[in-house]
């Protein structure tokens, strides 16, 4: 059996720390982590780990490496972990893990190209890793089992092998094929090949799918949206999920705290009345800490545009958004719609990618940003690191270095309904300035054909 698989050229990388978030479930094909969660709440398991212990303060780590090989038969060494997990800390990393690592890991700030920071040394001989962080973290079996984690070997010449249950048989710019690895030690069981289909625009990747030479998809959010739109086209919630967030300038136009509730409570209501029953606004999941609920305001559109007319009644408006995928977002539709009712201009300023959205957070010059995410982590303590871009404002700064003392305060205590106490009074506390409007979850989706029955809600649906 073959399975066909396509996406966008630009979204699938050979190597696991470069691929884009959409095709994770295609990276962990390839590569085994440390540690496996499939599942949200899933307890970690061992992958390339086969037992790991910690250290009174979860600062010292040591993870025996189970007997494995890579595709080219050379068995995978604790060096070999050591040196994959380096490259997320070196000075050219790309990896969404890199500044936290940097932190995190002992000597990692400091370590140069190619180099393996103190915090990570190798036993080849009993084929162990220690790791010994700067402080205690949380969520560190969560990132160990991220599939951008995934160990590898790099081989020369630009070739990058794994020790997954599957291993490259042939690779060109339109198509991979991957059958199964001999040499897997795993758990894992997969369909005896994999066809990679890789396009370059989207409408390729359509074709494919409604002429049938594809099974499956994986695609960015945009292009999900697309696809949901269209009659007739199945789809499968994997694990990660969208959100969708507007973020206010309290040191703009937004700079009264009454409007930024009634605000709030405006486009909370545009969004419950198109999502119905998939309407949240919770940013961290419920699965993963549970707010309790907050009393909505009941403020109309009138009494909105009456009482706020006099801040925009000569200036527009300035929306920012990464394009392609802040104008899909529920959450930008029901702003615009609401200032619109409210007889309020608005421009929108199109950026080409997060960086440039980052730089006019950083000027100020805006009033709303739209932002989406892919939150493909189930720890609270790697959503709180999202905030960071959200208030550069002096008049919005106060109250986020509030809420990052209490949750580097929370992160030393051991017991983890303890952290979820502090966490939750923290983020009360941070929702009670009204910086930021969140809608619009969803799980990202892989679409596919009737005869395809994938497994729900995990990281790897090709799973038989």
């Amino acid at each position: 059996m073959t399975l066909h698989i396509a996406t966008l050229n630009k979204l699938f990388h050979i190597d696991p720390l470069k691929t884009d978030a959409v095709c994770h479930p295609l990276s962990s094909l390839l590569y085994q982590t440390l540690l496996r969660i499939n599942r949200s709440a899933d307890t970690p398991v061992g992958d390339l780990a086969s037992s790991w212990t910690h250290s009174a303060d979860y600062q010292k780590w040591a993870f025996a490496i189970s007997p494995a090989s890579f595709q080219n038969g050379q068995p995978v060494l604790a060096s070999h972990v050591a040196r994959s997990l380096a490259r997320h800390v070196w000075p050219s990393s790309a990896s969404i893990f890199a500044d936290l690592l940097r932190e995190l890991i002992v000597g990692a700030a400091a370590c140069t190209e190619g180099d393996i920071p103190a915090g990570l040394y190798a036993d080849d001989e009993e084929n162990r890793l220690f790791m010994q962080l700067q402080r205690p973290y949380c969520a560190l079996l969560e990132i160990l089992a991220h599939p951008a984690m995934g160990i590898c070997l790099l081989a020369g010449e630009g070739s990058i092998l794994g020790s997954g249950p599957m291993t490259v048989l042939s690779a060109s710019h339109t198509e991979i094929q991957l059958v199964r690895n001999p040499a897997y030690a795993g758990q894992r069981q997969l369909p005896g090949s994999i066809c990679m289909q890789l396009h370059d625009k989207f409408d390729g990747v359509l074709q494919s799918l409604q002429t049938g030479t594809t099974s499956a998809v994986l695609l960015e959010r945009k292009h999900q949206l697309k696809l949901d739109a269209m009659p007739g086209m199945l789809s499968t919630p994997l694990r990660d999920r969208w959100s969708g967030m507007l973020i206010l300038n309290a040191a703009g136009i937004f700079n009264n705290l009454d409007m930024r509730r009634d605000f709030h409570a405006l486009v909370q209501k545009r969004a419950s009345e198109k999502l119905g029953a998939l309407y949240h606004t919770d940013f961290i999941p419920a699965d993963i800490l549970t707010m309790p609920s907050r009393q909505a305001s009941d403020v109309s559109l009138a009494e909105f545009q009456q009482r706020w007319s006099g801040h925009f009644s000569d200036v527009a408006v300035r929306i920012i958004y990464a394009a392609g995928r802040g104008p899909l977002t529920t959450a930008l539709d029901g702003c615009i719609e609401v200032l619109q009712a409210c007889g309020i201009q608005c421009e929108l300023i199109r950026t080409k990618n997060a960086a440039q959205v980052y730089e006019f957070v950083d000027s100020g010059e805006f009033d709303i940003v739209a932002r989406g995410w892919i939150q493909d982590y189930d720890d609270a303590d790697q959503f709180f690191g999202v905030y960071e871009k959200q208030a550069p404002q002096l008049n919005a700064r106060a109250a986020y270095v509030r809420f990052y003392e209490a949750v580097a305060t929370a992160r030393l205590q051991a017991h983890p309904q303890a952290r979820s106490a502090v966490y939750v009074l923290a983020i009360q506390a941070l929702e009670e300035e009204y910086l930021c409007i969140t809608v619009c979850r969803d799980h990202h989706k892989i679409f596919h054909n009737s005869k395809l029955h994938l497994q729900a809600l995990c990281r790897d649906p090709f799973d038989l």
